[in-house]
């Protein structure tokens, strides 16, 4: 469970939105500088507020890794967009977790941008295999992938492939889900029946 921001004032938190604004507003205009500044004043009156933590990362970032910072922040926009509850936890572990390697957060910019992104359709499987690929982790991959609504299958082999590396991975419950979304599409046969086992057993 989250914890509560600290009580503040509503006149404070009216100029905590309002720095906040103004940090993302130098940040889109390339005034890195500003942003910083209004950033690190919200979180002065915001200590807890991870949205400015977030937007100080991001123009903090920028004055170095600008090409990687924006790919963030366009990346922080979909997060939002679909899981507002934690897309500021959900960016800062994928920050923090580079842990200062560049080459890594460079890698990860180029699948940010490649990926197929639509809050609609979702993300194709095969773009999805490509952010394992680079992030080397399925596990990782599937967190980083969670706000998406749905991971598109195009045949029945990358369905039962996709379902078996879940499983194996501990989203057994997850596998579950795509079993039942499937039920009236597909017809279960022999392997699929043996997944479905696997997913139960797992349960």
């Amino acid at each position: 469970m989250e914890k509560p921001l600290k009580t503040i004032t509503k006149n404070q938190k009216q100029l905590l939105n309002t720095l906040k604004k103004r940090g993302e507003s130098a940040f889109l205009q390339g005034n890195y500088k500003e942003s910083v500044k209004q950033y690190s004043n919200a979180i002065i009156i915001g200590s807890e507020d991870l949205e400015s933590k977030v937007g100080l990362l991001l123009a903090d970032l920028a004055h170095d890794y600008e090409t990687e910072s924006k790919a963030l922040y366009d990346y922080y926009q979909i997060l939002k967009k679909e899981n507002r509850s934690s897309a500021d936890k959900i960016l800062l572990n994928l920050v923090k977790s580079f842990d200062g390697n560049i080459s890594e957060m460079a890698a990860m910019t180029q699948v940010i941008n490649a990926l197929n992104i639509d809050r609609n359709d979702g993300i194709l499987y095969s773009d999805f295999k490509k952010h394992i690929m680079a992030r080397g982790d399925f596990k990782q991959a599937c967190e980083d992938m969670i706000f998406s609504t749905r991971i598109i299958l195009t045949s029945k082999e990358d369905f039962i492939e996709f379902l078996e590396i879940l499983v194996d991975n501990g989203f057994a419950r997850m596998a579950l889900v795509y079993l039942d979304e499937a039920s009236n599409k597909i017809n279960f046969d022999l392997k699929i029946g043996e997944i479905y086992k696997k997913v139960l057993s797992k349960l």
